[in-house]
């Protein structure tokens, strides 16, 4: 089973479970971590061990990180060594909804790299989208 974590600084990973939540229903195998939340100033490394050892071992674990380079994604890809770790960062709704609604229990690196190119296609200016001519208006 995939088991998906979405993590991130301070509450956008539970903003973005809770809309995930919204489109697909109450997914039992998604859960979120806030990172320097509530006065905490440290990434919640024993709260993130805590959930990654309540899966099973067969399980394929999904940590997606909201920024490259930033804490909470150099303290997730310290657990890549675990080959069940996936660690994606840079996250966004359509990759995250994409990977939850995925029917296979488990994902190939080719599914996986296939999913996030998709998914970087979903960030548009929207200005310049489809020729955003005003003289197409009327």
């Amino acid at each position: 089973m995939k088991q998906i974590v979405i993590i991130s600084h301070k509450t956008m990973a539970q903003g973005m479970a809770e809309t995930i939540r919204f489109f697909a229903g109450d997914i039992t195998n998604l859960h979120y971590l806030c990172a320097y939340e509530n006065g905490k100033n440290a990434f919640p490394a024993d709260e993130l061990a805590a959930t990654i050892a309540s899966f099973n071992d067969q399980d394929q674990v999904f940590l997606l990180t909201d920024l490259l380079g930033g804490s909470v994604n150099q303290n997730c890809t310290q657990l890549i060594k675990n080959k069940q770790v996936n660690v994606i960062t840079g996250v966004n709704l359509a990759l995250a909804l994409s990977i939850v609604l995925q029917p296979e229990d488990r994902l190939s690196e080719q599914e996986i790299n296939k999913l996030v190119s998709e998914a970087k296609t979903q960030m548009v200016y929207m200005n310049d989208y489809n020729g955003n001519d005003e003289a197409d208006d009327e």
